[in-house]
């Protein structure tokens, strides 16, 4: 059977700049797959005509992103609404087959090796089962509840990257489970939005589930592209590529956390020098470098 494949992203004019970043380097190494932004919000009109330049397709069901922003609010208060949830949306979405990025990534491969692994796993995420990232998805006191067996709590993955297919968990199944996720509220790390909730109904689903890199050992393979945080170092850079990676090659590289000076965006300081940010060369390079 065909199926369609594609990718989703999340933005809006305020991250304009890390927009344009991602797409000229997910169009570098990825010219013809279908492409779809997910509005943040409702001011996209400066990121909407880049459209064609890009190659990519709007969301156009508002709706259902509105019920996303209230399952935010769930979680997180009425007087907040945190946007990310939208990503919930991806399984209702034009595409069989699909891979969610943040948008404050570069993305340094082809993406379309991700879509081979769907075949033996429902979720597909960037890293996962690292001990020092638990505390990023899970407060301690989830071992207390016995909701989650240890297996479930130890995957703790990030999500900003996801893979999977629009049947493992649509919409309706999103609802359904809601309640047993929102009991669990006050054992989630809800700094980071969505992660937890995605976390739970990934472990809960009774469908398989891993990371690029336990996928790849998993298949024998040593050399599948996988994701790195932009805290770190990731090697030798040059005309956009990572030329000296530790092993195993780079998918994308995640500046998750980092966008942020006491608490504050970046892009709400005016003036703002980005060039302390960690690996500043590489975003750079893509966000000044255009496609074509």
């Amino acid at each position: 059977m065909d199926r369609q494949r594609g990718v989703y992203f999340i933005a809006n004019d305020f991250i304009l700049d890390r927009a344009i970043a991602f797409l000229n380097s997910f169009r570098r190494y990825n010219t013809s797959i279908p492409l779809c932004l997910i509005p943040y919000a409702d001011d996209i009109d400066r990121l909407a005509a880049l459209r064609d330049r890009y190659d990519f397709d709007i969301w156009a069901d508002s709706e259902l992103l509105d019920t996303c922003d209230e399952i935010s609010r769930t979680f997180h208060g009425v007087a907040r609404t945190e946007r990310k949830y939208r990503k919930l949306a991806t399984w209702e979405g034009a595409f069989d087959e699909f891979a969610y990025f943040d948008c404050d990534t570069v993305v340094l491969h082809d993406v379309s090796f991700v879509f081979r692994y769907l075949d033996q796993y429902a979720f597909i995420t960037g890293y996962a089962n690292s001990p020092g990232t638990r505390h990023l998805v899970w407060e301690d006191s989830i071992y207390e509840t016995g909701a989650l067996t240890e297996e479930q709590i130890a995957y703790a993955a990030g999500t900003g990257f996801v893979a999977s297919r629009k049947e493992h968990l649509p919409f309706a199944e999103v609802q359904r489970r809601l309640p047993a996720a929102q009991k669990l509220a006050p054992h989630m790390y809800l700094e980071t939005c969505d992660q937890p909730l995605l976390n739970y109904l990934m472990v809960t689903s009774g469908l398989p589930y891993t990371s690029l890199n336990i996928a790849a050992a998993a298949n024998g393979a040593s050399d599948v592209a996988v994701e790195r945080w932009g805290g770190l170092p990731i090697g030798e850079i040059r005309d956009g590529a990572v030329v000296s990676p530790e092993s195993p090659p780079t998918l994308f590289v995640h500046w998750a956390g980092l966008w942020y000076r006491n608490g504050t965006d970046l892009a709400r300081i005016p003036g703002a020098d980005l060039s302390d940010l960690p690996n500043y060369e590489l975003w750079r390079y893509y966000r000044d470098q255009p496609v074509g």
